[in-house]
């Protein structure tokens, strides 16, 4: 019932986002009624104020930002397919690259699904026949749809001739399960199960000495062991408390590592990913596994005996100081991921229906293609190819689509405070806001159009694999350098509207104003760059050049063609207005180098 209620999970980069618009438009309501009500007090026309309110509108909501993201986004995930990675949340390629705690299961997840017998030990004085008989009997009405149990099948092929007169289904919470059958060798219960569950309640010393042996010494190299015991007082137990029993068998079970596994644990430490085993197996197997694996710091490992004592206060408190989580229930894992969601971005990849619940509480679900149904469906990615070998692929390719999204970003966002805040200069000085929508989208087409294509391309044919570590958010990265840079953006360009009042040829201030807005915004997306991936590489000045004399041209063709500049409200500005625009322009893109040069000192990126 709880894995049946779908709740969709935002990004960091969708919840920002979401974020910013929702207070851009609580501030564009409140200047829209401003210019309104100015415009009433002053008389102005009616169809000037609603082209200043759209001007506006346009100027500052982030058009595009969504569209962009989305299509980053679906490129990811078309992307991550080719490589046997499938999205089933497209915001799954951004979740990829956040990981700060990554849970693993074990059995089917970090080892192979397809377990084999490697031997069955009979218990001393217990003939084999008898024994055999009876894990038989026991196969035959259980329910656990559990991989061990198919592989003890296999082993024991022999069909069962008696009757079953009762049973107790398998569940993790109880961690066992009991037939009582009646055949050849009478009336008997049998219970399968862990050995350190059976362990405490063996009737016999040296039975008790014979198992632990083999706790000792199969479960320490990772091997899974599965008990069967026979009830000596012949009731159906539905827990073992009060109970005594006599062991029967135990069976070896052995898996190995999936493929990629240790290549994979060690990409993720070397990001600094903490790896993490969640699982319900005995301590010792888990440990032997994760060791195996190369999980560092295996030593740090608690039970699920001992989280049953422990307040919701301790679990956030406690969890994270721990690697190695053993004998876990379905129900401790969700809250085990609850509690380290608190200390950053978690991933859960599981294989099992005991994982579901653990997947779906987790900020970034993996499941393996072949898992249970329930996990597979409700997980955000699923491991095509059940390769390990396939995620640091994804995780790359999550990072160069994250760090171009926030190239991408901060030119919507210096766009959004450039507007505004030389909508207030003007303001403060008496001035009315003198662009139309029209003008907007000209000029839009060249501050994030163009360069947003060359984004695009980025992400399609990177320059460079190095990727900038931060542990800050999506707006604290990429707000900072938008909003200062708008600054001496807007002071420059309202001198240049202050100077182009001079020129009386007809539409001239306007396109020059337009001119400049276009000129500082590619100025500022040719510093991005730097700030967010690290120093400008000789391929990336060379497109630079290329998308500045693609500007140009385009900008020189467009206003003299006389429909589309009478359709912008466009036309061209006077040569001398231009030269003066000149040493404005230069000292603005000294100030935004030397802007770009102190965010990255600030920021102290390791390059990698």
């Amino acid at each position: 019932e709880s894995v049946k209620k779908y709740s969709p999970i935002q990004s960091p980069i969708q919840y920002s986002i979401n974020t910013v618009i929702k207070y851009i438009g609580y501030v564009l309501l409140l200047i829209i009624l401003f210019v309104g009500g100015r415009g009433f007090l002053i008389h102005e026309s009616t169809i000037d104020i609603i082209q200043s309110i759209g001007a506006l509108t346009s100027l500052l909501l982030p058009q595009g930002m969504v569209l962009v993201v989305t299509l980053l986004f679906s490129y990811g995930a078309a992307n991550l397919y080719r490589r046997n990675v499938l999205l089933q949340e497209i915001n799954a390629t951004e979740r990829l690259g956040r990981i700060k705690n990554l849970c693993m299961d074990k059995t089917g997840t970090l080892t192979r699904d397809d377990l084999f017998v490697e031997r069955a030990e009979t218990a001393p004085g217990v003939h084999e026949d008898y024994t055999e008989a009876s894990i038989v009997a026991y196969l035959k009405e259980e329910r656990d749809p559990s991989r061990s149990i198919a592989a003890i099948k296999e082993r024991f092929p022999r069909e069962f001739t008696g009757s079953i007169l009762g049973e107790v289904a398998f569940t993790s919470s109880r961690r066992f399960g009991a037939v009582q059958a009646r055949d050849e060798f009478g009336d008997r219960v049998i219970l399968a199960g862990a050995p350190d569950a059976f362990l405490p309640y063996i009737r016999s010393a040296e039975d008790r000495a014979w198992i632990q042996s083999y706790i000792d010494t199969e479960a320490k190299r990772g091997k899974r062991l599965i008990c069967f015991v026979q009830s000596v007082d012949n009731v159906l137990p539905t827990n073992l408390s009060d109970s005594s029993f006599s062991p029967l068998s135990i069976v070896i079970i052995n898996n190995e590592l999936r493929e990629g596994v240790v290549e994979a644990v060690q990409f993720f430490q070397e990001r600094g990913v903490t790896i993490r085993i969640i699982s319900g197996d005995n301590p010792e197997t888990v440990q032997a596994v994760s060791i195996a694996a190369g999980v560092e710091n295996s030593h740090l490992m608690i039970t699920g005996t001992e989280l049953e004592t422990w307040t919701e206060a301790e679990y956030l408190e406690k969890t994270p100081a721990y690697t190695i989580f053993a004998r876990i229930k379905p129900e401790q894992k969700e809250r085990i991921i609850e509690a380290l969601k608190q200390d950053g971005f978690t991933a859960m990849i599981g294989d099992g229906a005991n994982d579901a619940l653990a997947i779906k509480k987790a900020d970034l679900g993996i499941a393996m293609f072949d898992g249970a149904q329930a996990t597979r469906q409700i997980a955000s990615i699923v491991l095509v190819k059940n390769s390990f070998l396939d995620l640091p692929n994804g995780v790359r390719l999550a990072d160069s689509i994250i760090q171009n999204i926030e190239i991408c970003a901060s030119i919507f966002f210096n766009e959004v405070f450039l507007g505004f805040f030389f909508f207030i200069l003007l303001t403060v000085f008496g001035y009315t806001f003198p662009f139309t929508p029209l003008n907007i989208a000209f000029l839009t087409y060249f501050t994030i159009g163009l360069p947003s294509i060359l984004i695009f391309y980025w992400v399609i044919r990177p320059v460079h694999d190095r990727v900038t570590k931060s542990n800050d958010n999506f707006l604290r990265r990429v707000i900072p350098f938008a909003l200062i840079s708008a600054i001496p953006q807007s002071i420059i360009t309202a001198v240049a509207f202050y100077a182009s009042l001079e020129h009386i040829e007809l539409h001239a201030p306007t396109s020059l104003l337009v001119l400049s807005f276009i000129i500082v915004g590619v100025i500022f997306f040719m510093c991005a760059p730097s700030v967010y991936s690290g120093p400008t590489l000789k391929i990336q000045k060379r497109q630079f050049y290329l998308l500045v004399v693609v500007e140009i041209i385009s900008v020189i063709v467009l206003i003299n063609i006389p429909l589309i500049a009478s359709f912008y409200n466009l036309s061209v500005p006077t040569l001398q207005s231009i030269i003066e625009l000149v040493p404005l322009i230069s000292l603005y893109a000294l100030i935004q180098y030397g802007i770009a040069g102190w965010f990255r000192r600030q920021k102290g990126m390791v390059v990698t």
